[in-house]
């Protein structure tokens, strides 16, 4: 991980510049978010996806109500993480005994979960909070997202307000600056050492990074020179590290809900989009 040195050097990659429909209706982000890491072992990417392809089919199969994203790492260890949303600890709890119950899904989850070993070195599995404090921005259409950037605060402990202090100013700054963003913020509530705080911040193309980088020093300047020494000094005081990676959405690990197949079947089902009826191959002629 790299060190810390202040949230400016951060405040370019925390954002995603693509415009949104302000008349759609797009749920938020959930307030719950169940993270499951699988470390890659080296040369078993394609394999690893093979195998992860599985739980869909199987979560379809049984018509299963909870959706769920998967995305593969492009920076950073070779990792891939499966997003869960909730809107309570209690809905994850009644997820999680709805799956032990139903016998026929368990044991084809089981099943998979042994091929899958062969193609992992590791695992985590991390529980978040959203905070809608932190947040800022339209909400992103997943459905058209096709890359998250995620940022990684190690906060020292009793320094929490030194973290939400400078997401505060750097929220201010961009108001300021007009640039368009997107970006919720988690703090991490089990599964990793805390206090954590994650930043996911939603991308429809790469590119979208040159966009916010061309706008820093609009950005800066609305900051201003206390507004940055604040932020320094916050960073300095209060960060241990933070670290940030970009993923690729995967649609062949995802479990995605209708709503988002609708909206780019070519994206999220292109199997589906491939079965199309094939006119039958004209027949040789008859010899006399």
């Amino acid at each position: 991980m790299k060190k810390a040195l202040s949230l400016i050097g951060a405040a370019c990659l925390l954002v995603s510049a693509a415009p949104r429909a302000a008349a759609e209706e797009i749920p938020p982000p959930p307030k719950v978010l169940q993270i499951y890491r699988e470390e890659v072992k080296p040369g078993k990417g394609p394999a690893h996806e093979k195998v992860e392809a599985g739980w869909p089919r199987a979560f379809a199969k049984a018509a299963w109500p909870t959706h769920y994203l998967a995305m593969t790492s492009m920076t950073g260890p070779a990792e891939a993480w499966f997003a869960v949303g909730f809107d309570s600890y209690g809905a994850w709890e009644k997820d999680t005994k709805a799956t032990e119950a139903n016998t026929a899904l368990s044991a084809e989850l089981d099943k998979l979960s042994v091929a899958d070993a062969e193609c992992i070195s590791g695992a985590r599995s991390i529980v978040a909070l959203r905070r809608e404090d932190l947040g800022f921005g339209p909400t992103p259409d997943i459905a058209k997202t096709r890359y998250f950037r995620i940022i990684t605060f190690k906060v020292r402990p009793g320094h929490e307000k030194d973290f939400t202090d400078a997401v505060k100013i750097v929220k201010d700054a961009y108001q300021k600056a007009g640039v368009a963003i997107s970006w919720a913020v988690y703090q991490v509530n089990g599964g990793m050492p805390g206090p954590t705080f994650m930043v996911w911040v939603p991308m429809r193309s790469l590119a979208e990074t040159d966009t916010v980088l061309g706008a820093m020093k609009a950005i800066q300047d609305a900051e201003g020179e206390e507004g940055q020494k604040s932020l320094a000094k916050m960073a300095g005081d209060g960060y241990l590290s933070f670290e940030q990676n970009f993923f690729a959405i995967s649609p062949k690990m995802s479990y995605p809900p209708k709503a988002w197949v609708d909206k780019d079947p070519a994206f999220w089902a292109p199997k589906a989009e491939a079965a199309a009826p094939k006119k039958p191959a004209a027949k040789p002629a008859e010899k006399k």
